[in-house]
């Protein structure tokens, strides 16, 4: 009798609840390890004071957090979003309620070990790993031999502070975004935000009303998209069919037209030198709006030192002279300037190695570490777009790898795949520390699922428009597919692991605006 395969789960958010599930599905004897008390990972909402430790606060979610990715495209490709019960956006609340329905649904609880930590993890000559883990209130650690490792508990619990000359002069308040919760203790005061991405462009909007002053301070500028644009959510416009056939550059620029007619024009302070989605993208619908009422004042520049009162700026915009320096007041400044990526568990080569180049690293497929066997890191991919779909295609790829369903690739093949993602980086975004784990997630996810032919190829779809048996429901599916807002159940209808009839039920409902889940999405998925 073949050896049950033995795999450690560190996470038990998005991605280490669907690598449990997947690999209790493969068979394999599943052990899930997080330090929290619940499910939920960075979902799970974790109250912090101001003064609090950035670095013993597990989640940075606060209280006005909303999801970034709609409702459609957000779930799980075979445990979709009931439209009755959650809205096409909603808040961290909700995530973590369809997280734990997740959990139930599949069973996934009696394998996950909560509130201990894992603290380290060593390879051993084999190829197996030691998992060494501290349990809440046990004096002494354990230590316990797995086959492989499935590394899930992200990278978004080390926040970075940049080493700002002067910061040790500031006499005001100073915290990292990873510590913010509401804006109610910033209230009449002169706020300064330092940063650009989706954490500071959600608290500037939150704090401006309440404020004296609010400045936000970004070197590039970027683009802030609504969550709605002709009334339909924003990916909407986005489909596998402009992602897919057309070429990005086309796309982005077309894009980019559809949003200065139907949105507020970008001031001159915001509007970056790279185009469309060759950054992470960042949603908020009142943003620009409370930039042009004048309750947030956009500083383009670089942070030059912290003075006892505020901060000296060098403007960053492009121009022929050399701008002299700004001073802004502040009573408080929020650092929204991301996280270290880092994972104190795994060997300080598994991230990167002498070779690799400035803001990357050597992941091949995001997935797999160049240096390290049966070592897999799933969620650590910065999808442009919503991430459950990616680390479930993750969950299903390494499990299939374990099983050996997928050959393993060889160190050749490893090593000229994270060369040419390298490439595409740098053709593709902005060459920065903050785009090292970015990629598109329809081509990540085919990408990873095309082994298994789980791919929903136009060619695959059209297929079954003549082998299905029933041509004019495959001809809705393709079209809803390829044209449609692009539905993580798209895959799950070909291929190893398909639910074809909860995947078509699900794409036909959505296609068709439904408020509830059709009939026979509740009974492929044991509601009725």
């Amino acid at each position: 009798m073949a050896k049950q395969t033995r795999v450690a789960v560190i996470g038990a958010g998005i991605s280490g609840l669907v690598a449990i599930k997947e690999a209790l599905a493969a068979g394999f004897d599943v052990v899930g390890f997080d330090a929290r008390p619940e499910v939920g990972g960075a979902w799970a909402y974790q109250d912090c004071a101001l003064d609090d430790q950035p670095d013993a606060v597990w989640s940075s979610m606060y209280q006005g957090t909303m999801l970034n990715s709609c409702r459609d495209t957000s779930s799980f490709s075979d445990f979709p979003f009931d439209p009755a019960r959650y809205p096409d956006y909603f808040k961290h609340t909700l995530m973590l309620q369809y997280l734990n329905e997740y959990a139930d649904h599949f069973g996934l609880r009696a394998h996950i070990r909560l509130r201990t930590t894992v603290l380290e993890c060593v390879p051993q000559e084999d190829g197996t790993w030691a998992v060494r883990t501290q349990q809440e209130g046990v004096s002494e650690s354990e230590t316990a031999l797995f086959d492989a490792v499935f590394a899930c508990s992200g990278h978004l619990s080390s926040p970075m502070i940049p080493d700002f000359p002067g910061l040790k002069d500031f006499q005001g308040q100073f915290l990292h975004s990873h510590c913010y919760r509401t804006p109610a203790p910033f209230e009449g005061k002169k706020v300064a935000i330092i940063g650009f991405g989706s954490s500071a462009v959600d608290i500037a909007c939150e704090i401006a009303p309440q404020a004296k002053e609010l400045h936000l301070i970004t070197r590039r500028g970027g683009w802030v998209l609504p969550r709605y644009i002709l009334g339909k959510p924003t990916e909407a416009l986005d489909n596998r069919a402009t992602q897919l056939w057309i070429p990005s550059k086309v796309s982005q620029w077309l894009q980019t037209k559809l949003l200065n007619i139907v949105d507020i024009p970008s001031p001159p302070s915001l509007v970056p030198s790279h185009r469309l989605l060759e950054q992470s993208p960042t949603l908020r619908g009142d943003f620009k709006e409370k930039v042009a009422t004048g309750l947030i004042t956009i500083q383009r520049a670089t942070v030059s030192t912290f003075t006892p009162t505020g901060l000296s700026l060098t403007p960053s915009l492009p121009t022929t002279t050399t701008p002299p320096p700004t001073t802004i007041d502040a009573d408080v400044i929020i650092a929204a300037t991301g996280y270290n990526l880092t994972l104190p568990y795994v060997p300080p080569s598994t991230l990167t190695s002498p070779q690799t180049p400035p803001n990357s690293v050597a992941l091949y497929k995001l997935l797999l570490p160049a240096h390290h066997r049966n070592l897999f890191l799933l969620g650590f991919a910065e999808t442009i777009g919503p991430l459950p779909p990616a680390a479930e295609a993750q969950a299903r790829h390494t499990v299939a790898l374990l099983s050996g369903r997928i050959p393993t690739p060889s160190q050749d093949e490893i090593t000229r795949g994270i060369a040419a993602f390298h490439a595409h980086q740098a053709k593709s975004f902005v060459h920065s520390p903050r785009h090292a784990l970015v990629t598109h997630m329809i081509a990540y996810t085919d990408g990873l699922l095309e082994p298994l032919g789980a791919a929903p190829t136009f060619g695959r779809l059209l297929g079954r428009v003549f082998t299905s048996g029933q041509p004019w429901r495959a001809l809705k599916v393709l079209s809803a597919v390829w044209f449609g807002i692009p539905a993580s159940a798209q895959w799950r209808l070909v291929g190893e692991g398909s639910a074809v009839e909860l995947a078509e039920e699900t794409v036909l409902r959505i296609a068709s605006g439904k408020g509830e889940l059709s009939l026979g999405e509740r009974r492929a998925l044991g509601l009725v």
